[in-house]
Parts: structure tokens; C-alpha cells; sequence
């Protein structure tokens, strides 16, 4: 999918046609209290199931009222949200290349809609719960992929969870943890490569045209 003209860009010399970012607590500040919205839908937070499929196992009444509860803190925490720093300009280094980013995501589409105006970005295609089965089965992303006409195998995941990198590595793709400030979690050696900053993203990536 590249321009004539335009080199690809690369990570340990492997062709990397597109990156796939997660949304909230990646290319924003975490903008969710999970243990908050578990307590007001009755959730233990031990052990912390996760809420998403919680919610599949409930009766129909009761799921409707857990997912009013998600739905309400998604949308404020949307209107809350964020952009982690070089957000915007990770994601234009990389499109300069003309190599499309994809966004990833839990949420609902709603929400990440919300995000999206809020902050003006721009994404080649977007993957939400309402799309199809979500991370970290590696459906979303080897559909994400399909929209773009890549090999998973050339595709980048950076994320901030475990269900990332799940995703990511289910489907054959590169996988890169974002952690932040704090220490690795326990799974950080599932990743392929452990960031703390996205601009260290650009770290790992080659860009042949341009001179760092």
C-alpha cells in the first residue's frame, strides 16, 4: 500500500505495511476506572474478570443494565479524555510513509467517536466491539488487516494490556507493550518489545527516508 516513491518503513528488518494502535491508556492517558464500573455492576474485583465477558453471561435484564453502566462511564471518560504525549506525532511519522493506522479497541464506537472529534484524528480504519469478536481473540486484528490488503505478519499491535498483545501475537503479528511509568506487568515478556513512551515507537521503526 505504499506510494510509488516511498520506502517502507521496517522493524528488525521486517516490512511493516501497517501499525495497529489500542485506544485508551495507548495513544491516550487511561481515561477508565475499571474496579469503579465493576463495583456499580456488581462485579467482584477479585478475581478481576474481565467486564466485557462478564456481561455476556448475565440474563438479559441484568445485562441491559450493565451495559447502560459501561456505556455511561465510556462516554464520560471519552469527553475526559487525553492525548498521550507524540501521539499526534507518532502517527504522522508513520502515515508519512503512507503506511495506514488502524485503531483497535474494546470500547464502543460511540465513545471512540467521541474521542476522535474531540481530538481531530484520523485513522485508515477503525475496529470496535460492536464489529465482530474482540481482543484478544486475533480476529480484529487479522481484520483490520484485510481492510488494509496486509499480511498480519507485516502488521505492528502497540498496546497497553495483555489483551494486546494476545491479540496481536494469536494473529502473527509484532507486538509492542506501551507501560509508561510504571514497572513491567508480568506479561510483558509475551510482547516482541517493551516501550515506556510511544515515541520511543520510532525508536523501533526504520524510516529509510528520513535521517535520524
Amino acid at each position: 500500500m505504499c506510494k510509488p516513491g516511498y520506502s517502507p518503513i521496517s522493524i528488525d528488518g521486517q516490512r511493516v505495511e501497517a501499525v495497529i494502535f489500542d485506544l485508551d491508556g495507548t495513544l491516550t492517558e487511561p481515561y477508565f476506572d475499571f474496579d469503579a464500573i465493576r463495583q456499580e455492576i456488581g462485579l467482584p474485583t477479585e478475581p478481576r474478570t474481565p467486564i466485557l465477558e462478564a456481561i455476556e453471561q448475565m440474563a438479559p435484564q441484568e445485562r441491559m443494565r450493565a451495559e447502560a453502566i459501561i456505556q455511561r462511564h465510556e462516554e464520560e471518560g471519552a469527553q475526559a479524555s487525553e492525548l498521550r504525549d507524540d501521539a499526534r506525532e507518532v502517527m504522522a511519522a508513520i502515515r508519512s510513509q503512507s503506511i495506514p493506522v488502524g485503531l483497535l479497541t474494546r470500547n464502543s464506537r460511540q465513545s471512540v467517536e467521541t474521542v476522535i472529534a474531540k481530538h481531530q484524528m484520523q485513522f485508515d480504519a477503525i475496529y470496535t466491539r460492536e464489529d465482530g469478536p474482540i481482543k484478544p481473540s486475533p480476529v480484529p486484528v487479522l481484520e483490520l488487516c484485510r481492510r488494509f490488503a496486509v499480511g498480519a505478519e507485516s502488521a505492528v499491535v502497540v498496546g497497553d494490556y495483555l489483551f494486546d498483545i494476545q491479540a496481536g501475537n494469536a494473529a502473527g503479528a509484532t507486538t509492542v507493550l506501551m507501560i509508561g511509568d510504571g514497572p513491567k506487568p508480568d506479561f510483558s515478556d509475551q510482547a516482541d518489545y517493551v516501550i515506556h513512551r510511544l515515541q520511543e515507537l520510532l525508536m523501533l521503526l526504520s524510516f529509510p527516508e528520513v535521517d535520524k
